[in-house]
């Protein structure tokens, strides 16, 4: 069964007060969007259309270049019913279940998409829903009623529907110049018919205003620092951040004394109250001899992993009379962001000399100074 998804990103977000879409804003190191599409990279979905504003559709097409399923970035219109229509016409014919998704609901679980989905397939449609908490009145006129809260769902996302059973209600609402349904569950059962309920959860909140974004401060950072200094000797190669740094030396070490990777992995270690690297992969041990120190990244970054640690950000001044290190920063932080997993705007790299001041200045070697934040996932 051939599944896609339609992430729904081509609102404006002005009740966020931030003067930009809200998907583009950052929590720790990932954007709302970035967050909300990893919970589709799956194996069952086959293609994924992103609708989206003109103003935004360059930063969706970055952020969507690298992954394995097949995504388009489609231009929105006016209202979300427009937006979505468009990208239903942009979906692969031999779709069978298509996924309709908030981009602003990035705490949507795997539970939750899997029944939503599971219904569909059984009945033609699902809307996750859940229950209200609190309890609520019915306006009338000029006058309130409470009413039982039982007896009401709260709506939510995914909407999961048969693709040419919407594609038609969406035909059908066009053709009878039907603007004004709320969402796609409720267009579906005007023009098509029943839509089953799948569970949803309080926690699967669409972020509207700016009060809903300090759901994503994290409670528990931690800052690390790390410091590293490597001799400069002739016959040896000139590695920073797994870059080949054209010189005519290089540094010493046992692995290939990367001494910006060795700075940044101790402050990594030492935010999350790990050893350092001198116990984790010792000098003595011939195993470590030569490697590359962005294999030695990939293991820190297991370990932090493993502990419940992400990365919020790296900062690293490399210290270095010669060579000129300028015209280099943007490869090396391309690719210590994908050793680390992380985006390459969570690094940020600067260059100095030491004005011919000691070790460094006198080109005799080579200093880091890096500094990392993590949070618990």
């Amino acid at each position: 069964m051939k599944i896609s998804v339609i992430l729904a990103c081509a609102g404006q977000g002005t009740r966020a007060g931030l003067g930009f879409n809200k998907l583009l804003y950052d929590i720790g190191g990932m954007t709302i969007f970035e967050k909300t599409l990893s919970k589709f990279i799956r194996s069952d979905i086959s293609q994924i259309v992103i609708t989206s504003s003109k103003e935004d559709m360059e930063f969706f097409t970055k952020c969507t270049q690298n992954i394995e399923i097949p995504t388009i970035v489609t231009l929105g219109g006016k209202t979300r019913q427009e937006s979505i229509y468009n990208a239903l016409q942009t979906l692969d014919a031999n779709t069978d279940l298509v996924v309709i998704h908030d981009g602003a609901r990035p705490f949507v679980t795997k539970e939750i998409i899997d029944e939503a989905i599971s219904l569909a397939k059984k009945d033609g449609a699902s809307v996750a829903c859940s229950n209200p908490v609190d309890s609520l009145r019915h306006i009338e006129g000029l006058e309130t009623k409470a009413v039982n809260r039982k007896d009401y769902l709260i709506v939510q996302t995914p909407q999961v529907f048969k693709y040419d059973s919407i594609l038609r209600a969406y035909n059908m609402a066009r053709e009878n110049n039907k603007e004004d349904f709320l969402d796609d569950a409720s267009l579906y059962e005007t023009y098509i018919g029943k839509v089953s309920i799948s569970r949803g959860a309080k926690e699967n909140i669409k972020i509207t205003n700016k009060d809903d974004l300090a759901t994503f401060t994290p409670a528990n950072y931690s800052v690390g620092c790390g410091w590293d200094t490597h001799e400069l000797v002739e016959g040896r190669k000139l590695i920073l951040g797994g870059v080949e740094i054209p010189h005519t030396k290089g540094l010493l070490g046992h692995s290939d004394a990367d001494v910006l990777t060795h700075a940044i992995m101790d402050a990594l270690l030492s935010a999350s109250h790990n050893t350092d690297i001198g116990h984790l992969f010792p000098d003595t041990d011939e195993k470590y001899k030569g490697i590359s120190s962005l294999l030695l990244m990939d293991e820190v970054v297991r370990i932090l992993n493993a502990d419940g640690y992400r990365i919020n950000n790296v900062s690293a001044v490399i210290m270095a009379q010669k060579p000129k290190l300028a015209n280099h920063l943007d490869s090396i932080q391309k690719s210590l962001a994908k050793a680390m997993k992380i985006d390459e705007r969570q690094i940020s790299l600067t260059a100095t000399t030491t004005e011919k001041l000691g070790l460094v200045g006198k080109e005799e070697a080579i200093s880091v100074n890096a500094y990392c934040s993590l949070y618990k996932d």
